[in-house]
């Protein structure tokens, strides 16, 4: 790493800029030559009418609220509500945004009852998105997209992008939290999805940062989040709130090195970092020459660095471990847990991440309608952490085209015996099956959709009937589908102990919904 290998959100001293300037020559005098503008594609069109997938990088151009048809039986003890979250608006003004994964938040809600099921679809109407849609355009940077202007708008990108709430919407004490990678998350009405507002839930200002993925421990109670500040020095902000919504703990530590995260690991009593070698070249992103994502390097050759704190870290002064291991990039965990003194971290990862990063990657080309590069797939990992240790293994637990690992959210930071995750074919990006893993022999069970149909995440929902006592596993899978020869959405019913037996229900739409990312269960109360 250089002295100019500073990561998006940067705080920058006037003496690092202007060095920064002055070691940019002749950029600045080209505003054109900015490389990350929002593309000149068709508003509603292009992918929806080229590919069979392409419904999932198309606008969701209306919001929703209505009682879908269902088809089958609905299970009795399926009630509760189902928030899913994701990017739901990739366009404005004739112009779009660079990558399936940017976009303006739809939050969705099934609601499961009595009399039948209730759909809602709404925009978090984040400070961005008014602005935007008041302007009938593009006003600010985003992930993967440079503001409108050229270099000199894009100078201090920090200053220009604005959270969209466009990856997780948590159900929590009453309300609902979308979270993105940036900025503060937004509060929503539970029931009708309207926009509340930006939250800091009752901290100062400024007091610590909030990535996408934070974990409930349903066990103890608490909340746990992680987030990232990038300045001279890369640090990460652990917060903590206890069950009653009160602060339980914030420290804040230093990091070895500048990696790009998207989600982390919490086990009964660690919490673990996985710096996997995803890095940001920053001196064309301060000079406004690229987006965040543009400016993304893979370094395999680093290999990946855990990252362990205990939970507990009253009275300060705890200095984290760290552990090598083989160089993989995670998007996201399954679980993490303790077999006695070795830490266990189940993940999907990959050997290189050029889905994402590096030449021509596929979460950009197919917004052009181009296949793109994806040549290493998401294989389910494990690394396991011995006690006093340098270096941990890194195996594969099962070979395959995998991504949207769950498992059943009351064993977070236990040991669980099954995984949900979403399958692909070989070669293929798109999801066409969901898979139940089995973590003891590393055997999986499938069920295959049509070609055309393409799922998301799994959400495992535990079945009441259970009682107060506990059966791993015993319950149900709700998958949001998208048929791309109907263009229309569904959410399938599974049992998930027989999920090659295929859905029992679903849950018919009348539109389609692009491409969502996370969903999360509230039982009724």
């Amino acid at each position: 790493m250089t002295g100019h290998d500073l990561p998006a959100g940067s705080r920058l001293t006037r003496r690092t800029l202007l060095r920064l300037l002055a070691s940019g020559g002749l950029a600045l005098g080209a505003p054109a030559c900015a490389s990350s503008p929002a593309l000149r594609t068709s508003r509603t069109t292009a992918l929806i009418d080229a590919e069979p997938w392409g419904g999932l990088g198309t606008s969701l151009l209306a919001e929703r609220s209505y009682a879908p048809r269902v088809e089958g039986a609905i299970p009795k003890g399926l009630r509760g509500s189902l928030y899913r979250n994701g990017p739901g608006l990739f366009d404005r003004g004739g112009r779009r945004r660079r990558a399936l994964l940017d976009g303006d938040g739809l939050v969705q809600l099934f609601r499961f009852g009595d009399s039948g099921v209730e759909y809602r679809a709404r925009f978090v109407r984040t400070e961005k998105f008014v602005a935007e849609e008041r302007a009938g355009a593009f006003v600010y940077g985003t992930f993967s997209t440079q503001a409108p202007g050229g270099v000199f708008a894009n100078l201090l990108p920090n200053r220009s992008i604005r959270s969209q709430a466009g990856i997780t919407a948590v159900p929590w004490r009453g309300r609902v939290y979308a979270f993105d990678e940036t900025g503060l998350p937004w509060e929503l009405d539970d029931d009708t999805l309207g926009t509340i507002g930006e939250t800091t839930f009752g901290l100062p200002r400024g007091l610590t940062l909030y990535a996408a993925h934070s974990k409930i421990d349903v066990e103890s109670g608490e909340w746990l989040h992680f987030g990232l500040e990038y300045g001279r020095t890369a640090r990460v902000h652990l917060t903590t709130f206890a069950p009653d919504g009160s602060l339980a703990g914030h420290d804040v530590h230093p990091l070895p090195r500048y990696s790009y995260l998207h989600d982390w690991f919490v086990t009964k009593r660690f919490v673990v970092l996985h710096l996997h070698p995803a890095t940001i070249e920053v001196r064309g992103l301060l000079l406004g020459l690229r987006s965040i994502v543009d400016s993304l390097r893979w370094n395999g050759a680093d290999g990946s660095l855990l990252m362990i704190l205990p939970r507990d870290r009253r009275g300060g002064g705890i200095a984290p471990r760290f552990v090598e291991t083989d160089a993989s990039f995670m998007w996201h965990s399954f679980n993490g847990h303790e077999e006695g003194d070795d830490l266990v971290l189940d993940f999907v990862g990959y050997e290189n991440p050029d889905h994402f990063i590096g030449p021509d990657p596929l979460v950009l080309a197919v917004m052009q309608g181009r296949p793109g590069r994806f040549d290493h797939p998401g294989l389910v990992r494990r690394i396991r952490v011995g006690p006093g240790g340098k270096r941990a293994r890194n195996d594969v637990v099962a070979a395959g085209n995998f991504e949207w690992p769950r498992i059943d959210d009351r064993l977070l930071g236990r040991r669980n015996r099954w995984g949900f995750v979403a399958s692909a074919r070989p070669k293929e990006f798109f999801w066409n099956a969901v898979a139940r893993v089995d973590f003891e022999t590393g055997s999986t069970e499938e069920c295959a959709f049509d070609g055309d149909v393409f799922t998301s995440e799994p959400v495992f929902v535990p079945d009441p009937a259970a009682g107060e006592g506990f059966e791993e596993g015993r319950g149900w899978l709700l998958v949001e589908l998208y048929d791309g020869r109907e263009r229309r959405s569904s959410l399938a019913i599974l049992d998930a102990g027989r999920i090659a037996a295929g859905p029992v229900a679903r849950v018919l739409l009348d539109h389609h919904v692009p491409i969502s990312f996370h969903g999360y269960w509230r039982a009724r109360g």
